[in-house]
């Protein structure tokens, strides 16, 4: 199998009027938005709010360190964008426009940028980084209609589409993949007509699903690594695209495990003809499991994981992660000091998705998307 790396050194020295843009290159700016381009002293320097930059004035050893800081796999990160700044193919690219919102307060964590090419200009909305608050806002995903990141990302498009007439692009991966796809939803008609398409690299559908996937023709991509846990949580859709990854569960999530197709002379990805069985058994139970709970058991468990995460003042998930083994006993009394109802009914809940999971996964074939039983 082969990885996005071997696309990236098959093509490094291609431009793009020699090699189209494709779907890998797609994957390949999702990943740039995961760069701390936001901390860097380039940012200042350009004015990267308002203007833009070529992406190779940031091939610098020390700029490299920090851009690589953001991502849940910092090691593997820097080996990607440490040499693809200074590739023929990405050298040139015009980065910027970017908008860097962080709220504790409204629980937002927000990065969205575009890149200028001949062509196209792309528009790229980060997931969720390692701060805890964005995974809070992932919590709040599930039990709000709207987030502020969601109307951030609207405005964002619409404040793209009057740069220039080019046609537009917009990606993302994960909560950005999610974000990619609302901004287009909710966008103008005028907008609309000037996206040419809409990749959704793993992100997680909508609490309440209304849109009419079919509307929208072939614009719309929404690739999923088979064994997925994270791009199938509240889709419903039959508008998902398998693709293979060298990790499984949640590990396949991490867009550099994923696999590209030598048949298409690695510029697009391996796809596969379904799920797992044990993804679709998840993708279903948590549909199924997820209507029979009531929204003040929702913000229970939702506040229940946060309480805990956030108790000794961490900020971000390698923090936590130390400071859970340094000081395990401040977690657990936390978890001691919530109150035996509580307790009761997180367990309760926490038993019922474990139960409604073995129960789908042996009659998988009587439910449909939306962890409906299906008439026989």
């Amino acid at each position: 199998m082969a990885s996005i790396q071997k696309f990236i050194s098959t093509y490094k020295d291609k431009t793009f009027d020699e090699v189209p843009f494709s779907e890998v290159d797609i994957a390949v700016a999702a990943l740039f938005s995961y760069a701390t381009f936001e901390k860097t002293t380039l940012y200042k320097k350009y004015d990267l709010s308002r203007n833009f930059c070529r992406a190779s004035n940031f091939y610098k050893p020390d700029i490299i360190e920090i851009l690589s800081k953001n991502y849940i796999n910092p090691k593997e990160f820097k080996k990607f964008i440490s040499p693809i700044l200074s590739f023929k193919r990405y050298r040139n690219i015009k980065i910027g426009y970017m908008r860097n919102y962080f709220s504790n307060s409204h629980t937002m964590q927000f990065f969205a940028f575009t890149l200028i090419t001949k062509n196209y200009n792309i528009i790229v909305f980060r997931g969720t980084d390692i701060s805890l608050v964005g995974w809070e806002e992932d919590f709040n995903m599930m039990l709000e209609d709207n987030i502020p990141s969601q109307e951030a990302a609207k405005r964002y498009v619409q404040e793209i589409s009057e740069y220039d007439n080019k046609p537009l692009i917009i990606t993302g991966h994960s909560k950005g993949g999610h974000l990619a796809y609302y901004a287009y939803f909710n966008s103008s008609e005028e907008v609309k007509s000037r996206v040419n398409h809409v990749y959704n690299l793993d992100g997680p559908g909508f609490k309440d699903d209304k849109y009419d996937y079919s509307e929208f023709g072939t614009k719309l991509f929404k690739f999923v690594p088979r064994d997925d846990v994270f791009g199938v949580m509240f889709d419903y859709s039959d508008n998902i695209i398998p693709i293979k990854s060298r990790k499984s569960g949640v590990n396949a999530h991490d867009i550099l495990t994923w696999q590209v197709s030598k048949k298409s002379n690695y510029c697009e990805f391996e796809r596969v003809d379904s799920l797992t069985r044990l993804s679709r058994t998840f993708r279903i139970s948590l549909a199924t499991w997820y209507k029979t709970l009531k929204e003040d058991d929702l913000r229970k468990a939702a506040n229940f994981i946060v309480d805990i995460a956030t108790c000794n003042n961490q900020t971000d998930l390698f923090s936590l992660k130390l400071d859970i083994i340094k000081k395990r006993k401040v977690y657990l009394d936390c978890i001691a000091n919530y109150d035996q109802a509580t307790k009761d009914r997180l367990k309760q809940i926490s038993r019922d998705l474990v139960k409604t999971y073995f129960v789908v996964l042996l009659h998988l074939r009587d439910y449909n998307n939306k962890g409906e039983r299906i008439k026989q």
